[in-house]
């Protein structure tokens, strides 16, 4: 408990949003070291050292932080105010997501300014130049330049279309006597005023003014349309944010410390990190292959990232981790973790450094729903409708999309580190469940070939494309994650219980998936025999299984509930996409070919990961564990000795093709069986269909497993 408080408390500090802009100034995280090292390493670290913050001095450094920021609160807002607006009344709708701001305001993801007022005086934080457009906190252009087509889809207007105004408004303070310029581009055109002197540019075209020592205020107004467009403050022709002091408004007497705040809090900060990396290694200090593979691996998936050469042979790569000697010490999951997962994530931050502080612009797709809908919840209050009465979307990957948006500003980067983070814990589920049969190197290869899997397969493209499936996934994978973690409390069948519901609320086809989930409390030694899936069910503990359906039933309950208090029908599926997606199989059509056409064609993408289905090379090892999990539960001589948790899970993960599938996106409904799928391979390859736990070693959670 006290560990999850400093764990609490840490993410507080490095969260809160700091006035005084430095490195670390907290949300939105829109700098390359405040995304990758706060965004990624420190999540690693927790999970790597947890034990680093029971340090005493640790905790005085976690407590100097939070204060710092809570002195800091009391601040002027460095940078400037910054309001977009268009024209009033503004109204759209997006792929069926309206878009209503009735004083034209223009929002961005940036929690220091007004993001939740009717009439913001700020809706973004200036803290920095903007270079190029997609550098200016300009997220919205998603939904302005969306033209809503009621015979079809909808398009994206053209960069002409926009018609944009941009205020900015501050203090700025200078100690000496100099020239204040600022650089724009063709596409912008300038009316302000500077103390009284009036400012003016059109064509892009750089204004200067001279300036003596002293604060002077800003107010500039801008007409924006286009896409060339920059924003770059100068003093004395050198960055006016790190040669002078901007501020949203004429600092006061305190704000004379606002130097000191901003380099004390990045200190505690850097300290804070490199003492936990420090940590780190010297944990694995006496596991020196370990270490060297970990930084070798990671530096060159690294340079594959940035060059942009050979980066689907990423998680292929991996599979040398295998080969590491670990010692008995490290061969647990937090042994894996360094092993496998650090390369992985260190990957995609490579592959994202240029994403950061930049917009995206989505494609006409779900993709730009879920986006939108997240502005509609975050931004307008529409929490619980959250921008669909009836979620033809699936419905709970807008929240995470907003939530992502406000922490890393109005980057997409976000969703990339979302969407590794979700696939690695897929390469943990093939980790957990092989080691517990098969061992430690058998088990670093079922991760490692579980992400290979995710790169070199068409799921490949998924991975920072805002989808809700990665998401579902990634919420069934920790729900597995805690079955077979969890002790004899009903506590750890809750836990799961609640992530097998979020599951289900990120991709409604996940239901029949996340109750076959329960299969894991079956003891890893238990085969797919039925006599022994009998005699095992007969000692299970009934009271973890009672409170895990009972929360999924719970949770299911919820959204039908929801349904009914917008449209008045009781219902899961009312409204959704089922619709469009439904093969049509039911007791009354069981008979008819083309409904079990529609099936086989369902399933025939699901194992290959293609659409429309066919053999696919890269697919052979799902293949093989759904075929070697069907035959074990039909009790063929030899395959039935292999597990029966893995082999109930496979093939529960591929039953919802019979029910729907949707023929766009090759690879989107095989995201949660390749692991699954991959384990039960892994393991029969290890056991040659005769894998038993032999031994008394115990693996890293506790149970026993052969060396």
């Amino acid at each position: 408990m006290k560990r999850t408080l400093w764990s609490t408390a840490l993410i507080v500090g490095l969260l809160w949003p700091g006035r005084a802009l430095h490195r670390f100034d907290g949300l939105p995280l829109d700098g390359i070291a405040e995304a990758s090292l706060i965004g990624v390493a420190v999540p690693l670290l927790w999970l790597l050292v947890p034990r680093f913050l029971d340090q005493r001095l640790v905790r005085v450094g976690i407590v100097s932080l939070v204060a710092l920021k809570i002195a800091g609160s009391l601040l002027t807002q460095e940078g400037w105010c910054a309001r977009f607006l268009t024209a009033s009344p503004f109204h759209n709708r997006v792929l069926t997501i309206p878009i209503d701001e009735p004083r034209g305001v223009l929002r961005s993801w940036d929690v220091r300014a007004d993001w939740r007022a009717d009439a913001p005086a700020c809706t973004a934080i200036v803290d920095r130049p903007y270079a190029t457009w997609s550098a200016f906190p300009a997220w919205f252009v998603n939904f302005t330049d969306f033209l809503d087509l009621p015979d079809r889809v909808g398009i994206r207007t053209d960069e002409s279309a926009r018609h944009f105004t941009l205020e900015v408004t501050g203090a700025l303070t200078v100690a000496d006597a100099g020239r204040f310029s600022l650089d724009l581009d063709r596409d912008m055109a300038l009316v302000g005023q500077i103390d009284s002197t009036h400012v003016e540019s059109s064509g892009g075209a750089p204004i200067g003014v001279a300036l003596a020592p002293g604060t002077h205020d800003v107010a500039l107004h801008f007409s924006m349309s286009g896409n060339r467009w920059k924003f770059v403050p100068l003093w004395n022709d050198r960055n006016a944010f790190r040669s002078a002091t901007l501020t949203t408004a004429r600092p006061v007497l305190t704000d004379r410390l606002a130097p000191l705040f901003g380099k004390a809090t990045a200190a505690v900060v850097v300290v804070l990190l490199v003492g936990w990396m420090g940590w780190l290694v010297a944990q694995y200090f006496g596991e020196p292959a370990l270490l060297a593979w970990t930084v070798a691996a990671s530096v060159l998936l690294a340079a594959l990232a940035v060059g942009g050469r050979g980066e689907r042979a990423a998680g292929l790569l991996l599979l040398g981790a295998v080969a590491v000697p670990v010692g008995a010490s490290a061969r647990n999951w937090r042994g894996a973790l360094m092993l496998v997962g650090v390369p992985w994530l260190v990957f995609f931050v490579a592959r994202t450094l240029s994403e950061i502080g930049h917009i995206s612009m989505y494609s006409v797709d779900d993709w730009l729903a879920y986006q939108v809908a997240g502005y509609r919840i975050y931004m307008n209050g529409f929490w619980l409708e959250a921008g669909n009465k009836a979620f033809d979307y699936q419905p709970l990957y807008r929240w995470i999309t907003g939530a992502l948006h406000l922490v890393f500003g109005d980057s997409s980067v976000g969703e990339v580190y979302w969407d590794a983070a979700c696939l690695l814990a897929g390469g943990f589920v093939a980790f957990t469940l092989v080691e517990r049969v098969a061992g430690f190197r058998w088990a670093v290869g079922a991760a490692a070939a579980t992400l290979a899997m995710f790169t070199l397969g068409t799921i490949w493209y998924f991975v920072g494309r805002g989808l809700s499936e990665i998401a579902a996934a990634g919420f069934a994978f920790l729900a597995a994650l805690t079955i077979v973690r969890a002790d004899r409390r009903p506590a750890g069948a809750v836990i799961a219980g609640s992530l097998a519901v979020l599951a289900f609320y990120a991709r409604l086809n996940q239901l029949l998936f996340v109750a076959f989930l329960a299969a894991l409390w079956l003891p890893p030694h238990v085969s797919a025999s039925w006599r022994s899936v009998s005699k095992a069910i007969s000692h299970l503990d009934h009271r973890r299984l009672l409170a895990y359906f009972a929360v999924l039933a719970a949770g299911v309950a919820l959204f039908a509930l929801r349904t009914w208090w917008y449209t008045g029908v009781f219902s899961v599926l009312y409204g959704t996409s089922l619709r469009n997606n439904d093969t049509g199989l039911r007791l009354s059509t069981i008979g008819s070919t083309d409904v079990w056409r529609r099936v086989v064609h369902s399933l025939s993408a699901l194992v290959w990961m293609n659409e429309p289905p066919s053999p696919d090379l890269r697919a052979l090892v799902v293949v093989a564990g759904v075929v070697l999990s069907v035959l074990a539960l039909l009790q063929v001589p030899r395959f039935s000795r292999l597990p029966a948790s893995i082999a109930v899970v496979t093939v529960g993960a591929a039953l919802s093709s019979f029910v729907a599938h949707t023929h766009a996106y090759p690879g989107r409904m095989s995201i949660h069986l390749v692991p699954l799928a991959v384990a039960m391979t892994v393991v029969a390859v290890r056991g040659m269909f005769g894998v038993r736990v032999m031994d008394v070693r115990r693996d890293s959670l506790g149970r026993r497993a052969p060396a």
